[in-house]
């Protein structure tokens, strides 16, 4: 397994996008990683090794605004997006992981296959997710304002309907607006397999605070990247789909 830190992948307009690269012997193809609004590259690379252990490169990125990335946040990501499957597509075919926001905009990429870990697609944000977002901001995110997340969700735009095959990974217990949000992509996305996964996740707790009882959905919904079983499902479920496509 080769390992090295990208320095040649760069957006259209020039700026660099930070990434690490997993290369094993022999690689069956290429995969984007993907992290969460206010994460980073770092913190998926569990979901790095399960894909690079089943044989497939892996590139986890910096999204503008996050981590190394120094180019201002906003929706040029999805462009970042796009350099990293053409970078990854000397591999062969391709695929794009992604978390939460990761994950949306791993279904609007142009990869072969595509994993979406509970992808940020709701009809509408709840009040204590905002609360959240305005309150809790990540440390090592470079907002414009607390909450930015918002404004940023609507410029990127909805996920285009399409055919390809990707699967629809979510907690069992996971924040209620993005589990009632798969119904949509289900229905505009034909290739799309939707799984739950149950081990390892946070119970429900009954509190007449509503905010002490979205916690845990809160949570269940943010360690998804870390949870082993998920990224077993990612791995296997990647290799599969990526030999048939």
């Amino acid at each position: 397994m080769d390992f090295q830190r990208v320095s040649g992948l760069t957006a259209p307009d020039g700026h660099a996008i930070p990434g690490f690269l997993f290369v094993p012997d022999s690689p069956r193809g290429g995969a984007v990683v993907c992290h969460g609004y206010g994460s980073s590259k770092e913190q998926m690379l569990g979901v790095v090794t399960a894909i690079a252990e089943k044989g497939i490169a892996a590139l986890a990125i910096d999204l503008c605004g996050h981590g190394d990335n120094t180019a201002p946040i906003g929706p040029a990501m999805r462009d970042e997006m796009e350099a990293a499957v053409a970078f990854v597509r000397r591999f062969g075919k391709t695929a794009v992981i992604g978390h939460s926001l990761g994950g949306r905009l791993a279904l609007m990429s142009s990869a072969d296959v595509m994993v979406a870990m509970s992808p940020s697609v709701m009809m509408q944000m709840s009040p204590q997710g905002k609360w959240m977002f305005e309150n809790l901001p990540s440390p090592g995110l470079r907002e414009p304002y607390s909450g930015y997340v918002l404004e940023l969700l609507e410029k990127l735009g909805p996920v285009p309907p399409h055919g390809r095959p990707c699967l629809l990974l979510y907690s069992e217990r996971d924040i209620q607006a993005l589990l009632d949000g798969a119904t949509a992509l289900q229905a505009q996305l034909s290739g799309a397999e939707k799984r739950l996964v149950s081990q390892d996740i946070r119970p429900d707790v009954q509190h007449e605070n509503g905010l002490v009882r979205y916690l845990p959905r809160w949570f269940n919904h943010s360690e998804l990247r870390f949870n082993r079983s998920a990224c077993e499902t990612t791995g296997a479920w990647l290799a599969d789909h990526l030999a048939k496509a």
